[in-house]
Order: C-alpha cells, then structure tokens, then sequence
C-alpha cells in the first residue's frame, strides 16, 4: 500500500493535474462560442458584395446606418455591417430632387403638424397654413428628423397607395417610408406597439434619437434583397459620374434651412399633398 501511495503521489497525482490545467487553457483560448462575431471586423459580406462590383458605398462596420437609395425608390437599414430591412420609398421628383447627401438622425416626431417651406409657398403651388396633426396629414403619424435644420425628412405619408407604383419620384425632395413604424421601432429600440399606441394617441411630440448615420445616396447600380446586382433607371440623369458623391455637404444643407422647431411647432418640409 505505501508503495502504490508513493506511485501515486509522484506520477498520478502531476499527470492528472496538467491534464486538467491543458484542457481548461484550450478552452479558454477557444473562448465562449468559434461562431461568435468579432466586433470591428473590417468587412461583412455584404460590404464584400459592393467592393466585387465595384459600388463605392462604405457601411459602418458596426452600430446602426441607414442607406436611402434615391435610384432604387429603397431604403435599407443596417446592423454591424449586415442589411436588417428593407423599404420602399417615395423620393423627390426631378424636378424636386431629393438631396444627395451624408447625415444622421436627431429625433422622430410623433403627428406631426405640417406647414409648406418658403419655397413652396413662393412658388403659389400651397398656401401658408399649417395642417393639423393625423392620418390626412402628408407627413402622415410620425416623421424622423435628420440633422437640425434639415427641411428634409423621413416619414409616414396620408398616400400609402402610391407605394404600389414602381416609378416612385413624386415628392417635393422628403422621402416617404412605407415601412416607416419598423423604422421608427428600431431606431428608438421600442416595440411596434409602443410606436402605434404613440402614433395613434393625442399628442404631438418627440423622442431623440441616437445619431445613426443616413446616406442619402445614387447609385443605379446595387443589390437587391435577394444579393443580385440590379441596374435601376437614372432618374435624375446624374450619369455614371455623378453616381455616388454627395451633391452638397450637410453644413450647406443645414444653413440653408436652419430653424429652431419644439416638440409643438409645425414641421415645415419639403413633403407635399399629393
């Protein structure tokens, strides 16, 4: 027995040790899950897909970004570099071009009032007036506010029906979102019933929102939801050239139209009625 005990003690008892402390160090090495995503990796594979063909469009590798595509009538959210999903829009017409820009969202407004811009008023198309908040109003139950200043929204509309036409450049240069409670649902990280009882209930006001980066963007060429690589009409006959750069920096956007808007005041913008 003393002899099996020594045995023990200086062989047994070492090996089973460095067995134990060599399982526990693979395992730590290994970490939780192989299958986990590494925060900051340089690219996703969908940022794989614009680099191969080309599409000069640099998604956030993480956090939140949305992308309104003005050629595609689309806008697509994105999460960590990865699409989460996708709307239809209504964009501004030729002749009330959306602007081709970089920005961020600041604040959703839930009924919003609506009163015409300048501009539209001076052009004797609308009078100077303010519609009152709910479902007939052209920004329609709630509107997401970009950089301060911005006449330019994002935002439900009282004409859901024009979403069924595939030619969709119809606005005054605002973007309609067909989809607009999913947007507003993840960009304030509240439920979908949280966002109707809000749109629907008695008052108007605003909850601010974190600033997520939003691209106003062109391009005539990109992936749909399905990943193949689509060339949609130049609607505003930029060319290939003029494709992808931002036609004006959001300071110039910002002078232009800065204003000072509480939670009560109508939002002037760029959406119309029809």
């Amino acid at each position: 027995m003393i002899v099996l005990k020594n045995v023990f003690t200086k062989f047994v008892g070492p090996l089973v040790l460095f067995l134990c402390f060599s399982i526990a160090t693979i395992s730590f090495a290994e970490g939780p899950s192989s299958e986990q995503t590494i925060p900051g990796q340089p690219s996703s594979a969908f940022q794989n897909l614009l680099d191969d063909n080309g599409i000069d469009f640099q998604i956030p590798p993480e956090g939140k970004a949305i992308l309104v595509n003005i050629p595609a009538f689309e806008l697509t959210t994105f999460q960590d570099g990865a699409p989460v999903f996708r709307s239809k829009v209504i964009v501004g017409a030729p002749w009330h071009r959306t602007p081709r820009v970089q920005t961020f969202t600041s604040a959703v407004r839930f009924r919003p009032t609506w009163r015409p811009t300048p501009s539209m008023i001076a052009s004797g198309e609308y009078r100077d007036r303010v519609v009152p908040a709910g479902p007939n109003n052209p920004l329609g139950l709630a509107a997401v506010r970009l950089q301060q200043g911005m006449l330019v929204y994002l935002h439900d509309t009282n004409h859901r029906e024009l979403f069924d036409l595939d030619a969709r450049a119809l606005s005054h240069g605002c973007i309609r979102v067909q989809r607009w409670d999913d947007l507003v649902a993840w960009l304030l990280d509240m439920s979908l019933d949280q966002v109707h009882a809000h749109a629907n209930g008695s008052r108007t006001f605003d909850i601010p929102t974190p600033p997520v980066p939003v691209t106003l963007g062109y391009f005539t060429v990109f992936p749909d939801a399905s990943g193949s690589v689509v060339r949609y009409p130049d609607i505003y006959n930029l060319g290939k050239s003029a494709a992808v750069a931002p036609e004006i920096a959001p300071s110039t956007v910002t002078s232009q139209f800065a204003e000072r808007v509480s939670p009560t005041d109508p939002f002037q913008s760029c959406a119309n009625t029809g």
